[in-house]
């Protein structure tokens, strides 16, 4: 079957206008008609890249690759496709190629600066993602990443500048939101991060790590009502958290809400019993309760545990 003429550019319009299932019909259709036709194949990458469908994708893109070898773009599709089926090594490779056919490749400098910044090779993860902002100062992506190299340097005020940056681009990520806040309270500055925090969560508040992460912030300026409220919403969507339940607890505790600490500590000790601060805070809130004997039990068993 010879496919019209136009099938591509129909193929094409359809996949520009968001109808990817008939998109990916018609290139099928193309690729039957004339397989050296690389980008119907790239397209074809991309619509099942978007479906999590990532084995398919490789070979899409692969296919793209063999017809167009020096393509940084077809190159850094396939890399990501690798590196999201968790295939480190094949997608440095790939990336590197695309860097190669093309220095100027911001995506795949960027991809290789986060992989990088993952093995913890920070000065590789510098040079690539200092490459990538060279060609592309107002990608937000790439500033947020080279923050974390910042901060795993313990660069701290270098690393807020580039979460600024990233911000000033991007208001809306609540990735950047997450680390910013955090960098604030490790430089001991909470109040500063509680309103990036409460904006992160109000973007995004089904992720319990920033619900803790506010709650953590919210505690540490004595505001233990908004704590409670937060650690709760994060438990909400993990109650399998120790931290999120040790937060709650002692936010309750600050409160004097002794039942709610009480609760809220059993359920760290339950779910990690050899912590020995955590027998600690369940003794301490169950002596204020009244319950003195359980408070001796678990004092007595939090110093066995310290002994070990």
């Amino acid at each position: 079957m010879v496919a019209p003429a136009n099938s591509f550019s129909t193929a094409l319009k359809h996949f520009q206008s968001g109808q990817f299932v008939e998109a990916q019909r018609r290139l099928v259709d193309v690729v039957k008609s004339d397989p050296q036709q690389a980008e119907a194949w790239q397209l074809l990458g991309v619509i099942e890249f978007q479906k999590s469908n990532f084995e398919a994708a490789v070979k899409h893109f692969h296919r793209a690759v063999q017809i167009e070898e020096c393509s940084a773009k077809y190159l850094t599709n396939l890399g990501s496709a690798w590196h999201a089926l968790g295939d480190v090594s094949q997608a440095i490779d790939y990336f590197e190629r695309a860097v190669a056919a093309d220095p100027h490749c911001v995506e795949s400098q960027t991809y290789l600066g986060i992989i990088r910044l993952q093995q913890r090779d920070l000065d590789a993860a510098e040079a690539s993602l200092q490459a990538a902002l060279l060609d592309a100062p107002q990608s937000w992506q790439t500033r947020l990443n080279l923050g974390n190299v910042f901060r795993e340097r313990r660069e701290l005020d270098r690393a807020a500048e580039q979460y600024e940056l990233a911000l000033s681009i991007e208001p809306d990520s609540a990735e950047t939101l997450l680390n910013l806040g955090e960098l604030f309270m490790e430089q001991g500055r909470s109040a500063d991060a509680v309103p990036h925090l409460r904006r992160a969560a109000v973007l995004r508040p089904r992720v319990s790590e920033i619900q803790f992460r506010l709650a953590d912030a919210l505690r540490d300026i004595g505001d233990h009502a908004a704590a409670v409220v937060a650690s709760q919403r994060g438990l909400s969507y993990q109650a399998g958290s120790f931290d999120g339940w040790i937060g709650l607890g002692l936010s309750s505790a600050a409160l004097e809400h002794w039942s709610d600490a009480v609760a809220s500590f059993r359920n760290a000790v339950s779910l990690q019993p050899d912590s020995a601060a955590a027998h600690v805070q369940l003794g301490e809130v169950l002596r204020q309760s009244g319950n003195a004997d359980e408070a001796d039990r678990h004092l007595a068993v939090a110093k066995v545990l310290e002994l070990q």
